[in-house]
């Protein structure tokens, strides 16, 4: 009997193996997945970059203590140098320091020697000084007896007159005897001239 058309054949296979000896097909398609190769990939330049940049870390920190270690080398062959300076430094201090006391010591006896003229110079015959005082840097006190009243003011006008004082000014006067005689105790008080002495200053 001949068929209207043709039938299709059905191929199915059968492993007849027992399961133990039966061997499954494995399976790499998660290999190709995008899903695991872009992470995969991300993870490695990952790496590559934080162990390229331990590299580079350990480089720069190797550089700079190597130079460090330099530096120290050269400042400890340097020291016996240093040690010479700084000692030399010491000397010139100690050298400035004795040259203002110098200075201050010429000042202060030409400043003596100016006041001292200038004091007795104007001084009226019946008049002589008993104490002479410095007060404060700047303030003398001249302490003196005369037998004539009026040379007291006298000699405030001539010591006002004088370079050595910017100011004369009288704090106290009396009456006293001298070998039987009446006479005038008194007490001057005048501001010298902060300048006097320098170069250039008062003279």
């Amino acid at each position: 009997m001949a068929a209207k058309g043709k039938k299709k054949a059905l191929c199915v296979e059968i492993n007849l193996l027992p399961a133990e000896e039966r061997q499954t097909k494995l399976d790499l398609s998660w290999v190709v997945d995008r899903r695991v190769v872009w992470p995969t990939i991300a993870l490695i330049v990952a790496l590559v970059a934080v162990f390229m940049l331990q590299s580079y870390i350990s480089e720069t920190m190797q550089t700079l203590q190597n130079r460090l270690d330099a530096t120290k080398a050269e400042v400890e062959k340097q020291r016996p140098i240093l040690n010479k300076i700084t000692a030399l430094d010491g000397k010139l201090k100690v050298i400035a320091q004795k040259n203002t006391g110098l200075k201050s010591i010429q000042v202060s006896k030409k400043r003596w020697v100016i006041l001292f003229e200038n004091i007795s110079s104007m001084m009226p015959p019946n008049m002589w000084l008993v104490s002479l005082n410095q007060v404060s840097p700047y303030d003398m006190e001249l302490r003196g007896v005369t037998y004539d009243f009026s040379e007291v003011a006298e000699y405030m006008v001539k010591l006002e007159k004088q370079a050595s004082f910017k100011s004369v000014s009288l704090t106290d006067i009396s009456t006293t005897k001298v070998d039987g005689e009446e006479a005038y105790s008194f007490v001057i008080k005048a501001s010298i001239k902060p300048d006097l002495g320098l170069e250039g200053g008062s003279k």
